[in-house]
Parts: structure tokens; sequence; C-alpha cells
């Protein structure tokens, strides 16, 4: 497993955090960008998005501690997923996660949207989104967890930009699945991920509503 880590971690709930260093001019150096009010902002990307009102944008300090639960969780107990995984953190910003509802509220279901970029400048052989989703789909498998793909990778224009799409469903006991789809495209060297977890279509449509409102300027 070479590629997709950023993706692996995610499915089983965790986000990466990535030490960004202070003084750098906005947009001249990737970093895990900023919020103002409900507006998230990477200039680095040229990518922004509004989270709505009442929804939880999670700490970092609850991300890393989901990074470490998730990645025992990912690996199953194997030592080179396990190795593999943290090799790609110095590589990965968790940009931001947004919840519905609190963290641990009494709800049977808590969407949300996560937004990951992961570095892809040192290989060559991914040029979309689509080969992102390759790997990502095949670091899926290797895992611990089994999913199901619904349908084949697809795109769709999100803001003006192509993203490719890999829908995942895993089925929890009693009756519950959850589903993930992973929208990806690839901006100055980095592999965009748009995760949005869902279990109803309502869920989803709430999650599309936000994708609505992403801006993507001209990064050529």
């Amino acid at each position: 497993m070479q590629y997709g880590r950023a993706c692996l971690w995610i499915a089983v709930g965790l986000c990466l955090i990535t030490a960004v260093g202070c003084g750098k001019k906005p947009g001249r150096q990737m970093d895990v960008g900023r919020f103002e009010g409900q507006v998230y902002h990477n200039d680095y990307l040229g990518f922004e998005i509004a989270i709505p009102a009442g929804w939880t944008i999670q700490d970092p300090e609850t991300a890393r501690k989901m990074m470490q639960t998730g990645a025992r969780v990912a690996a199953g107990g194997d030592e080179n997923i396990q190795a593999a995984l943290e090799a790609g953190a110095s590589r990965t910003f968790n940009l931001f996660t947004a919840f519905e509802y609190p963290q641990g509220a009494p709800v049977e279901s808590n969407p949300y949207i996560n937004c990951v970029a992961e570095g892809v400048a040192h290989l060559p052989g991914i040029q979309t989104g689509g080969d992102y989703l390759f790997h990502v789909k095949r670091a899926l498998q290797a895992g611990a967890l089994r999913f199901a793909y619904p349908r084949d990778v697809y795109s769709e224009t999100v803001a003006g930009v192509e993203f490719y799409i890999l829908m995942t469903e895993l089925a929890l006991p009693p009756a519950r699945v959850v589903k993930n789809d992973y929208y990806v495209a690839i901006r100055r060297g980095y592999a965009l991920l748009l995760i949005l977890k869902y279990s109803t279509d309502e869920e989803k449509a709430a999650l599309l509503d936000i994708l609505k409102t992403a801006k993507l300027t001209d990064q050529s």
C-alpha cells in the first residue's frame, strides 16, 4: 500500500494533524488554512467552503486522539500497514472536520464532512483524482474493514473543477450502513479530499448543500 493513506485513516473516523509553521505569507506555502466565522479558507489551494451555523467544527486535540485510535483500527494489527500510515502523516494535512451534532450527542447518526490534503507531487503517475482514488480503493481493500463499493469511480464538476468520486458503504450491526463519498481533485501538488459521511438520503442532501458552497480559484 503506497498511496491513499489519508483516506484509509479517515474511513474509520480518523483525522490527521500536521504542525504548521508561523510567520508564512498566506498562499505561499501549504498549511491547514483558517476559519473566518463559519467559512473555511485555504489560500494555497485556492479553496473555500461554508459550514452551516450550528454544526460543530472538531478541535485539534480531539482529532489527534482520533488519529491514534483510527490508526490501530485501520491497520488491524498489520505492522506494515501501520508503518505505511505513519509514513504518510508528514505529507498529510487535516484541514477541517465538521459534524452536524456535537460528538457524543445521543443521536442514531452524526453526519460529517472532512477535508484533507495529501501531497502527491512526488508521485508523477497521479495526475487526476481518479488516479488517486485507484490507490485509495486498493488501500481500503487491504485494511481490516470490509467496505462495499456501490458503483465505479466517476467524476462531477464542483465549483468549476473536475472531482472524481468513490462511494463506499460499511455495514455495522445490528442494521446500520455507514456511507462515505470521497471527492478528490489534484491542486498544486496535493490531492484535495472532501469526504462526506452519512447514513440516510436526508443526511447526504445536507452534506451536498455544503458542497455547493465550495469555491475554487484558478491555480494554474
